[in-house]
């Protein structure tokens, strides 16, 4: 995998410390910047490109959907993986958040981000039917399957070693992206997209 230089945004040194130790550990050779603020933040993205960004909403200069919104429109296509301590299905309905490339609950810890960070880096996207349509990574395409096969999101989540809140933040962000309604929808959602 090639070298990524990745900046996360959080206003807690242990946070930054503990996920900079996992992506290290995750992504050999990846190059990990911090900032505490928004201020520090914009300054960082002015800089120079980056590949993705993590970001904390509460920062001590900003906090909620300003702190996305800020940093999306100085970078619009970075991929933002957004952290919360609150459900994320409460974010994911938001407009404010539809460009993130994931939104998911701190209690999840760092393996979340870094199936995240591995599916945006990967070249296992595919599109339903080779235009320019949302995508489904790898890891959504897993859950599908395994949600399509009527399996709880518990199981589904032990079955891919994820936790239950991951495997719910996945399928929230696929059924918006695509419109689908209920579970029951996902088995012929599968097979328009010939997956599984």
């Amino acid at each position: 995998m090639r070298r990524l230089n990745i900046l996360i945004v959080d206003d807690h040194p242990l946070v930054r410390v503990g996920l900079r130790t996992a992506l290290q550990a995750a992504f050999p050779g990846v190059l990990v910047e911090e900032c505490a603020a928004l201020a520090e933040a914009r300054a960082r993205l002015l800089a120079g490109p980056l590949d993705a960004l993590i970001l904390d909403l509460a920062l001590s200069d900003s906090s909620g959907a300003e702190t996305y919104l800020a940093l999306q429109h100085l970078c619009p296509g970075l991929p933002v993986i957004i952290m919360t301590g609150t459900d994320p299905r409460d974010l994911l309905a938001l407009p404010a958040f539809e460009g993130a490339a994931g939104v998911l609950w701190k209690a999840d810890g760092p393996e979340a981000i870094l199936s995240v960070l591995a599916e945006l880096m990967s070249c296992e996207a595919e599109t339903l039917d080779g235009t320019s349509r949302p995508v489904l990574t790898a890891r959504e395409r897993d859950i599908l399957v395994l949600c399509a096969r009527g399996l709880q999101n518990k199981v589904i989540g032990r079955s891919l070693g994820i936790s239950e809140n991951t495997v719910r933040a996945h399928l929230a962000s696929v059924f918006k992206r695509f419109g689908l309604a209920h579970r029951g929808e996902v088995r012929d959602f599968l097979e328009r997209a010939r997956i599984g």
